[in-house]
């Protein structure tokens, strides 16, 4: 038995012990103890039962996702959440939403817009009348590599409420009035060719909600609206070597500190759609009982195998775009990665152990990227690699927004022979 199921199992039992505990002595609180006593210290006793409950159906969950790892299924936080896949939500049917959802996103989010909602770029000349003279509202950048999409159509992804910064303080932040939309990631054709597959971020002024009405309208094939070189200038910003600037980089000016606890940063993701409320529910009591490993000195979820040095690396193998690859086990990917998780100045996110045993395609080779600190081009020495459909899910911090893809050593992959591009190989 592995380690990881030992700790799960203990924990398990422990929260299942605290329960039955609770259930007991509440019973016997208001059954035997004499008056004030008595409803206290059933009131406490029933409080910790409560408690009790979610640890024990937090531990099941993890052990149902521990298993079904072992199994080679779909993680059950992505499957859950699958409904929220760029390929669900673009071939979903424009629904209407009720008053009081957009009212509750219009407080919380700082606007109307749920994801689903199909919206239209405002033409150019719209776009320009709300930035500053570096091109940015309210700190973000309208780069040049989104300038096609005036115009046209697409579907809101993801209310960018929540994300990470990576520049500066390196803890979560909130962006008021911004969204995703499927299928815009920028190509870093204005950047120097970076070629990180950043999603665009699309201010709320920048876009109109097209109404279920008018979906089926007819759009011209192009704005209809030429964009002059000379009205485009003050995008020029950032977009010249050395140091460039993306909205990456600037995520800490174009975003605001989140509180150590807000209720309404709680419920955003729900209120965005950004996650399904199976998945939602999944991943608060997936972090509960990761909060529970962590005081009592356990194992978390999702976890390692155990490190076992056979002296014989795999090595690494030359992809190329359309490969089909099977994401090595957690085992050996542990081999390759020195103490703090990182090979060769690639960091292995914890979020990528969900696709451990998976067969997925290569998408891209990335070797040159922005560095989003110093803002300087840097070109990798070994190559990473992006995997098709295959981004960080944002549960591990609650819910991140940002849907960044991840970077892959071929170390970590092994080729597949042809087949269906998801299923598990043993």
């Amino acid at each position: 038995m592995s380690a990881a199921r030992k700790s799960y199992l203990k924990s398990t039992a422990l929260s299942i012990v605290l329960l039955a505990a609770s259930l007991i002595t509440a019973a016997l609180a208001f059954l035997s103890v004499p008056n004030p006593a008595g409803p206290l210290l059933g009131a406490l006793a029933a409080g910790a039962a409560i408690l009790s409950a979610v640890l024990v159906a937090a531990c099941l969950v993890v052990l149902a996702r521990y298993h079904g790892s072992l199994r080679g299924r779909r993680d059950l936080f992505l499957a859950l959440n699958a409904s929220r896949d760029p390929d669900a939500i673009e071939h979903a049917p424009v629904c209407r939403r009720t008053r009081w959802r957009r009212w509750m996103a219009r407080r919380t989010l700082g606007h109307d817009l749920i994801v689903g909602d199909l919206v239209e770029v405002r033409p150019w000349a719209e776009v320009r009348s709300t930035l500053d003279a570096q091109g940015c509202l309210d700190g973000l950048p309208f780069m040049p590599e989104m300038l096609a999409m005036c115009g046209r159509r697409a579907r809101v992804f993801r209310g960018m409420h929540r994300l990470f910064d990576y520049r500066k303080s390196r803890r979560m932040r909130h962006m008021q009035g911004s969204v995703l939309l499927v299928g815009t990631v920028c190509d870093g054709a204005s950047h120097g060719g970076c070629e990180a597959a950043c999603h665009t971020i699309w201010k709320a002024d920048w876009l109109r909600r097209v109404e279920p009405d008018e979906a089926f309208a007819t759009m011209p094939a192009s704005s209809g609206e030429p964009v002059a070189a000379d009205n485009t200038a003050v995008l020029e910003h950032g977009t010249r070597p050395p140091l460039y600037a993306c909205q990456l980089t600037r995520l800490n000016t174009a975003s605001q500190p989140l509180p150590k606890w807000s209720l309404v940063d709680i419920w955003r993701p729900l209120i965005a759609g950004n996650v399904a409320p199976a998945a939602f529910v999944t991943g608060w009591l997936t972090h509960f009982f990761n909060e529970l490993q962590h005081h009592r000195g356990g194992i978390g979820f999702p976890a390692f195998e155990p490190f076992r040095d056979t002296g014989h690396a795999s090595p690494a193998i030359p992809l190329a775009p359309g490969d089909q690859v099977i994401v090595r086990s957690p085992g050996e990917i542990r081999a390759t990665l020195d103490d703090r998780l990182i090979h060769r100045g690639l960091g292995f996110e914890p979020d990528m152990l969900k696709h451990c045993g998976r067969r997925h395609c290569v998408q891209s080779e990335i070797r040159m990227l922005i560095d989003i600190v110093s803002g300087e081009m840097r070109t990798m020495k070994t190559p990473a690699y992006l995997l098709r459909g295959v981004h960080f899910s944002g549960e591990r911090q609650l819910f991140n927004a940002q849907y960044e893809p991840l970077f892959w050593r071929a170390l970590w992959l092994r080729r597949s022979q042809p087949g269906p591009v998801t299923d598990h190989v043993d």
